[in-house]
């Protein structure tokens, strides 16, 4: 190998872990004091590397907040939509199959902690929308699939998902619930709303002709 080669591939793999100490801690800072909590100079700090570096690698937010979520996610394992099939496997009986989901949804909601929650103020970013647009998808595809032979429609199906959701999830863990007791309580309510769901006028907010005026 020339020098000149030599000398390239170590700046390279300078560069390469460079990058990574700054995705290291600032995912490590934005989990204990959010993204608009944390400064660049927070991050060099906690780097151990000058704020002009952090700059370099990444000058705004918009690129900073993707490149911590790509990474994130590595280390997470969100479930994928087209995991679907393999999470709800033979189970035939929709509170089975519920139940499946919650259980895979809650378990990556469980690695991903705090590193799941945002502020007000963190969703307006356009990295934070497309995820959680993403993940509100994710989520009820998965319950549209689990309880397709109940056929509930989109309505329903999109009604019922936020039984399964994060905040939903995060909300039942702060009031001391274990994992399996919240994915079996989550799996209860939603049979429970299935067998008892109001009429499909009111999911639609309409009302019905022999109702007006």
């Amino acid at each position: 190998m020339s020098p000149r080669r030599y000398n390239m591939d170590s700046r390279t793999a300078t560069f390469a872990k460079t990058r990574q100490r700054i995705l290291d801690a600032t995912i490590k800072l934005h989990a204990r004091n959010g993204i608009f909590g944390t400064t660049w100079k927070d991050i060099a700090t906690e780097a151990d590397v000058a704020v002009g570096t952090v700059y370099k690698h990444f000058p705004t937010l918009d690129q900073l907040v993707p490149a911590c979520g790509e990474l994130l996610m590595e280390r997470l394992r969100p479930p994928s939509p087209e995991s679907v099939t393999e999470i709800i496997g033979g189970a035939r009986d929709s509170e089975e199959r519920l139940r499946r989901v919650a259980n895979e949804l809650f378990a990556f909601y469980h690695r991903g902690g705090r590193h799941l929650e945002s502020d007000l103020r963190e969703r307006e970013l356009p990295a934070m929308r497309e995820w959680e647009d993403y993940l509100r998808n994710m989520v009820a595809g998965f319950v549209r699939e689990a309880l397709v032979e109940d056929d509930p429609g989109d309505d329903a199906a999109q009604a019922i998902s936020f039984l399964f959701d994060f905040p939903t999830f995060n909300a039942m863990r702060i009031r001391g619930m274990t994992m399996d007791l919240a994915a079996e309580t989550a799996t209860g309510m939603a049979l429970c709303w299935l067998k008892e769901r109001p009429a499909e006028h009111v999911l639609t907010n309409t009302i019905p002709e022999a109702d007006k005026g």
